[in-house]
């Protein structure tokens, strides 16, 4: 007995895991960021700076913005495509939005690891 594949190029599976595991990653970091700020608060610019220049928290902030800017992607992107028919206005849509998410994940980079580092 044959297999039915579907029709299209892909199945959705995959955005919808990298949706469904960045919505956790963010939940988790969330609740993170609540019990830190509540129980450990940060006082002054200095302590700021002291907190930042440990590299796990930098790359749990870098996992964080990395799953916000994948979640808003696919988000957007399914938005698109159920109700903007017209192929030429999705697409324009889709590259002033995908060029937004680019432009602030290089920004993100820039502020754990580049000059402000």
């Amino acid at each position: 007995m044959r297999m039915r594949t579907n029709s299209s190029s892909h199945s959705g599976l995959g955005e919808w895991l990298f949706q469904r595991l960045s919505a956790v990653y963010l939940g988790v970091f969330s609740v993170f960021l609540f019990a830190k700020f509540l129980f450990w608060p940060v006082g002054d610019f200095a302590e700021w700076q002291a907190w930042f220049s440990l590299s796990w928290v930098r790359v749990i902030w870098l996992f964080a913005f990395a799953s916000l800017l994948i979640h808003a992607w696919i988000g957007v992107r399914s938005v698109l495509l159920d109700y903007i028919s017209s192929f030429s206005l999705r697409f324009i849509i889709a590259l002033l939005f995908a060029t937004g998410l680019l432009v602030s994940g290089l920004w993100v980079i820039d502020i754990l690891y580049g000059r402000g580092a």
